[in-house]
């Protein structure tokens, strides 16, 4: 998959005769190692929005930025797209960029998981406020749920860094992992023979009692955050406890998106929160309050498996949060999703270390990631258990 990312934040120039939108683009890979260089090139729609009140309720108004016949345009071999758009004289609060094929672009989970083809992601960005002196520093990415009725209008709303770092980013197996949890909880039931993972679909039917998930490395937050948004549209069973825990630099952004969520979970508890977790400390059986508190049912992580200098410590962490649910409640042994976009052959000591420490294979599955200029890459997901 490719992303589209302002290179720095959206700049409103105005002058007497007009006011304009200067914009710096590029679209990359997640890790943004390699620039999109499609065999045809690929025009971009960008996309203002404003409210209006429409019976009590406030609704965004979409603004073309862009000229129908001369739209701006992404070739192979570019590394930036600069753009100069003309401003309406309307109170345009956000933006968005995104190719103008609907075919092209990520929009659903529904887009994403069959793996059809390749994909770009749109980027959002809040416009600069007027008079301010200091530019938006986040923009955000937003992905429908599902495609059938209940979630037609759940949209996840992701906010990561402006620029071109791998901190703070959306990575792919995360837009996968979210769209594959969609998939096994929204989805048509007619459909459930052809669908992977049947234990782990086991283990989020569940109907007795919410379900403990706690997830390591969640980065940004997408997947935590969006295993609750979805496992809170299902109509049956109980939304669950999920807890996302990272190093503490990871805490502000994963808040944010956190914050972001309020409004979806309607009046209800928000049983959706974060702490910080060091496997260092994890692989001693230390674990902050609201860790400890739970006995876990399901432990997550996703694209983690990379640094291969942090896993001994990460399965050390999860054997002992499966001893801590022996301690807690007898009855719970946690379980362990893995999902991981192999980037390189030595992560593949991540399984031996596993094995090492009493973890089996109970099942996997492999889903497709077309790249629109290169080869299939491809998500590898595995759930873990101890006998």
């Amino acid at each position: 998959m490719h992303y589209i990312r302002f290179c720095r934040p959206p700049e409103v120039q105005t002058s007497k005769s007009r006011a304009s939108i200067k914009l710096v683009l590029t679209i990359t890979t997640d890790l943004s190692d390699s620039s999109l260089a499609p065999r045809n090139p690929v025009q971009l729609a960008v996309i203002g929005a404003y409210t209006v009140n429409q019976d009590g309720k406030d609704q965004l108004v979409p603004v073309s930025l862009t000229q129908s016949n001369s739209p701006p345009t992404w070739r192979a071999g570019m590394r930036v797209l600069k753009l100069d758009l003309p401003l309406p004289s309307l109170p345009i609060e956000t933006i968005q960029v995104r190719p103008l094929s609907r075919q092209l672009t990520a929009l659903s989970t529904t887009d994403v998981l069959p793996g059809a083809q390749g994909l770009i992601m749109a980027v959002f960005a809040d416009m600069p406020q007027p008079r301010s002196t200091v530019p938006p520093s986040v923009c955000f990415r937003s992905l429908r749920l599902s495609a059938n009725e209940m979630a037609a209008a759940q949209t996840l709303q992701i906010e990561e860094d402006l620029g071109e770092s791998i901190a703070r980013h959306i990575w792919d197996s995360g837009i996968v992992m979210v769209s594959l949890f969609a998939d096994l909880c929204l989805e048509s039931t007619a459909r459930d023979g052809g669908k992977p993972l049947r234990l782990f679909r086991g283990i989020l039917e569940r109907p007795d009692r919410p379900l403990n998930i706690l997830e390591l490395g969640c980065g940004v937050g997408v997947v935590g955050i969006g295993m609750a948004r979805i496992m809170s549209l299902r109509p049956s069973g109980q939304a669950p406890h999920v807890l996302m825990t990272d190093l503490l630099e990871a805490e502000g952004k994963a808040r944010a998106n956190i914050a972001r969520q309020a409004a979806s979970f309607g009046e209800g508890p928000l049983n959706l929160d974060f702490e910080p977790l060091d496997w260092h400390d994890g692989e001693k059986g230390t674990f902050g309050e609201k860790a400890a508190s739970r006995a876990w049912d399901l432990v997550v992580l996703c694209d983690c498996t990379y640094n291969t200098d942090t896993l001994p410590p990460l399965v050390k962490t999860l054997s002992a949060l499966h001893s801590h649910a022996a301690r807690h409640a007898s009855a719970v042994k946690t379980e362990v999703l893995v999902a991981t976009k192999p980037r390189h052959s030595s992560e593949r000591v991540f399984f031996d270390l596993m094995s090492a420490d009493g973890w089996v294979t109970r099942e996997q599955t492999v889903l497709p990631l077309p790249l629109l200029d290169g080869e299939c890459q491809r998500v590898e997901v595995y759930l873990f258990g101890k006998p």
